[in-house]
């Protein structure tokens, strides 16, 4: 494959997502928690971060350990692809043995069973999904990566926004299932596919199995830990407070915008772990790429966070129809954990894909109790805006401990110009976005004037220039 530059992948990949993603959010998922009310959606929540917790059975490393592997040998895959497939088919037998289990020991009522169970699926369905497209970037086949980022979404704007718009009728159930229904048929398209690339071999050995696993376990901690202390304070929401999962809706209205910020700087991450990962079996210079992926991720955490801190109020009304002042009150706060978030998708995934996940694993325990002790304490005082602020400490904490493991371990250098240079950039973009916030027009046009700032003062301050996105080829 000819090389290009990881910029050209990269723009290529947000520009497809910038299409389709926001319309599911905005058009189908927050018409969903509108249709549905708050107490249904903040059930809805909960149970779908109680099967985070438990996502670690599911993915026990395996994607990234695989991803690792795949990106560094290249070779015959037909027999690991199948051997994998048919782990995961047992792994997701126990995972809904665990969530029945568990479910019983924080008393869920048995009306909650039907739901737990079918979004347990779903999290089986989408784990075997995002295993199969994994190995196209793997294989350095990067291009595909966009097309299989937005499939699943594309199908369900299309299923459930007929139920939204034309039918106008939507329960829980049917929502739950129209998820189902559209990870079949994205993992019917991506494993058709991926036959056309490799033959497929369903082949089962516990002793290879066992193998498999073991070389996983570091990836396995670094998704538990990861999954725990950024779900956890959607279960003790719904768990601590008696208030019929009202704040636990609250916070997952906020939370949705957070996390499609997320779904953007996951896309860092989907490139860039195959891409380090073959750059450090090669030669080891990872410096280049780290450098730019970190100052395109400055402009989009600066475009993202400012924009959603200084008009928390107006996008928040704009969408919710049973808007309340703790609403913007949550997301205000949310929205700035992006900043940790952001960089920890760049550098997190630098220490994943060498492998030395030690020390990586020990941040993440630590973001864990930091977490839990803080959801533990403010919860009960400030539901979610406590849990909020919980999300927001523990997410920059992590952050700055990922820099320097990163610093330590690869000898990436800290260089003076870069970090005056960002520092001003962060002073110049905030004071902008502060004083076009003081002026009465329209808030659209303000974010919109403030937007188109920050990515002019990204080129003429130099973070990012004509040539980045033919810099840092990849092969």
């Amino acid at each position: 494959m000819p090389n290009k530059s990881f910029g050209k992948y990269l723009a290529f990949l947000l520009f497809a997502n910038v299409l389709i993603k926001p319309i599911y959010i905005f058009g189908i998922e927050t018409q969903a928690q509108n249709l549905l009310g708050p107490n249904t959606w903040g059930l809805y929540f909960g149970l779908l971060n109680f099967c985070f917790l438990f996502q670690i059975i599911l993915d026990p490393g395996i994607h990234n350990q695989n991803i690792k592997w795949v990106s560094e040998n290249r070779g015959n895959l037909s027999v690991r692809i199948g051997q994998t497939i048919i782990m995961k088919l047992w792994l997701g037998v126990l995972f809904l043995c665990l969530l029945a289990l568990f479910g019983t020991l924080v008393d869920y009522p048995s009306s909650y069973y039907k739901l737990l169970g079918m979004i347990a699926v779903n999290f089986f369905l989408t784990s075997l999904y995002v295993f199969l497209k994994s190995h196209f970037p793997a294989v350095g086949d990067y291009g595909k990566e966009t097309f299989y980022s937005v499939l699943d979404k594309m199908l369900l704007i299309l299923i459930l926004g007929v139920q939204i718009y034309v039918l106008k009728a939507l329960s829980i159930e049917s929502f739950i299932l129209s998820i189902t229904l559209a990870n079949l048929i994205a993992i019917l398209i991506a494993y058709t596919r991926l036959r056309g690339i490799t033959k497929i071999e369903f082949y089962f050995s516990i002793r290879d199995a066992i193998h498999i696993l073991k070389e996983s376990f570091g990836f396995a901690l670094v998704g538990l830990f990861m999954s725990f202390f950024n779900r956890i304070d959607g279960v003790m929401l719904e768990r601590i407070l008696g208030d019929e999962a009202y704040a636990a809706g609250v916070y997952a209205a906020g939370y949705r915008l957070l996390d499609a910020a997320n779904m953007f700087a996951l896309l860092f991450a989907s490139l860039l772990l195959p891409m380090f990962a073959y750059r450090l079996s090669k030669d080891g210079k990872v410096g280049e790429l780290a450098s730019q992926a970190a100052k395109i991720m400055l402009l989009v955490i600066s475009m993202v966070v400012l924009s959603g801190f200084f008009y928390a109020e107006e996008i928040m009304k704009l969408l919710y129809i049973d808007y309340t002042e703790q609403y913007a009150d949550t997301f205000r706060i949310l929205i700035l954990s992006f900043i940790g978030v952001g960089f920890s998708y760049i550098y997190g995934t630098l220490i994943t894909a060498s492998g030395k996940l030690f020390l990586f694993n020990i941040v993440l325990f630590a973001g864990i109790c930091i977490n839990w002790y803080l959801n533990y304490k403010w919860i009960p005082v400030e539901t979610s805006i406590g849990a909020a602020k919980a999300t927001l400490i523990t997410q920059v904490s992590v952050m700055l401990l990922q820099i320097f493991i990163v610093i330590k371990n690869f000898g990436l250098k800290i260089k003076l110009k870069p970090m005056i240079t960002a520092v001003f950039y962060v002073i110049l973009v905030c004071s902008f976005a502060y004083f076009m916030a003081q002026f009465d027009i329209h808030w659209i046009i303000k974010m919109g004037l403030s937007i188109i700032m920050m990515i002019i003062a990204s080129f003429l301050m130099g973070l990012i220039r004509l040539d980045t996105f033919n810099n840092a080829e990849v092969d």
